[in-house]
């Protein structure tokens, strides 16, 4: 929902990376429905569901959240340089693009020599920043963050915890996949426990959990009843 952070959690292989792929058409359902406010996006091209407002931080960044050999300006631009402001029907709006790209690395902090810098020759930490930095700042309305600060360092780590924080309460929806337990629970409003491909349970409230109780539930020792788990489900 708008404005609020639902955290997925579970012991990984039980079916986060495939609903995520799911959700942004890598891979396609056997069954069900996935709308997003209302507009079913089963099928729809990558870049349609980039236009309904949703954003993907991948849980492999190197592979799928940025091109390593092109600049940092590059890669913040590149799902936006069809738009007005940067295109001019035949030619690039370079004054736009510099300014839109300074202004993405002083927001985010991004160490870096300069907007024409390669991003893989960036640090992890740096690295998943350029990509934050396109997926948060492109007004999205919902956002898939899946192992966000996976392998990054501390600061930029609660850099990017601050940010989903800060966006889900201006209004945007987020999808947390992490399997930093501490991660999950600190962050999410809400949050589901996923094992063998299934939701295992839905907690509305993440203020009274534990460790041990998660732990049940993605060991599979303990399984919310089918409407329990429904209550995850919202008009």
């Amino acid at each position: 929902r708008a404005g609020e952070i639902l955290g997925i959690a579970g012991v990984e292989g039980n079916g986060q990376k495939e609903l995520v792929d799911m959700l942004f058409n890598f891979n396609t359902p056997n069954s069900g429905t996935i709308a997003v406010n209302g507009t079913s996006i089963l099928g729809m091209p990558q870049q349609k569901i980039r236009e309904l407002g949703v954003s993907l931080v991948p849980e492999d960044r190197m592979l799928y959240g940025i091109a390593g050999a092109a600049s940092i300006e590059e890669n913040v631009i590149s799902d936006r340089s069809g738009k007005k402001k940067f295109n001019n029907g035949p030619l690039f709006n370079m004054k736009a693009i510099h300014e839109e790209a300074d202004r993405l690395i002083k927001e985010f902090t991004v160490l870096c020599k300069s907007r024409s810098q390669q991003v893989g020759m960036l640090s992890g930490g740096n690295i998943q920043k350029v990509v934050v930095a396109r997926e948060f700042s492109n007004e999205p309305v919902l956002i898939l963050a899946d192992q966000p600060t996976r392998g990054i360092d501390v600061g930029a780590t609660e850099f990017i915890r601050k940010k989903l924080v800060e966006l889900s309460r201006s209004g945007i929806a987020v999808l947390l996949v992490s399997a930093d337990l501490n991660e999950v629970m600190e962050l999410s409003d809400s949050l589901i426990v996923m094992h063998n491909g299934q939701i295992a349970a839905y907690f509305e409230d993440t203020a009274g959990l534990t460790d041990d109780i998660m732990g049940e539930y993605m060991l599979g020792l303990k399984q919310q009843s089918p409407e329990e788990v429904r209550r995850v489900c919202h008009d």
